[in-house]
């Protein structure tokens, strides 16, 4: 928890307006938002402190009509274990500044190599917007995602990280009749995609 991971003050964040829920009608804007006003700071600091709002890189895998879900079961952010991410991803880090590249684009291609052994080949990368969520739940109040969906030729793929679990492509109708299952942002994103 020393390591530093990308953040934004929510003052700059929120200087539109306050979101709840996955911001699309500005999510370029909000994006070039976080690119140009993030920071980088101790992760250990920022679990505790809402001010900070932690850059989450999520990569959500679709085949066809369906989506690629996953169980933790067994990882540091213990007050996610048990629930199912439809998204794979995670912190952006420091290892992820590479001269000449975009620190969201290596992170996102990081965090889905880190996860999953993908062999089917990505046809398409699709923005969807940003995810915060402010309710009861702590974990929530400290993050901010930015979720794509790449598409897929076939379904190739598995976790291959300690702690998570495949569970295998799966239907939309499949992921809305069981949204107790999900993580909270999983749940705000499946009536977007």
């Amino acid at each position: 928890m020393n390591e530093k991971i990308l953040c934004i003050n929510q003052d700059i964040l929120f200087k539109y307006e306050k979101w709840n829920g996955l911001m699309t009608s500005d999510k370029e804007k909000y994006l070039e938002l976080l690119r140009e006003n993030s920071e980088f700071r101790v992760r250990d600091e920022l679990e505790k402190d809402p001010q900070y709002k932690q850059v989450i890189a999520q990569v959500i895998l679709k085949y066809k009509d369906k989506y690629f879900l996953h169980r933790q079961v067994k990882k540091n952010e213990e007050r996610l274990n048990s629930l199912c991410p439809l998204p794979l991803g995670g912190h952006i880090e420091e290892i992820d500044i590479k001269d000449g590249q975009d620190i969201f684009e290596v992170a996102l291609e990081r965090e889905l190599h880190e996860e999953v052994e993908l062999k089917s080949k990505v046809l398409k990368k699709t923005y969807l917007g940003l995810v915060y969520i402010e309710d009861e739940n702590p974990v929530n109040h400290v993050h901010v995602g930015f979720v794509y969906v790449f598409d897929l030729d076939g379904t190739d793929v598995h976790v291959n990280e300690e702690g998570l679990e495949d569970i295998g492509f799966v239907s939309l109708d499949y992921l809305k009749t069981n949204t107790e299952k999900l993580t909270y942002w999983s749940r705000i994103i499946i009536y977007h995609l």
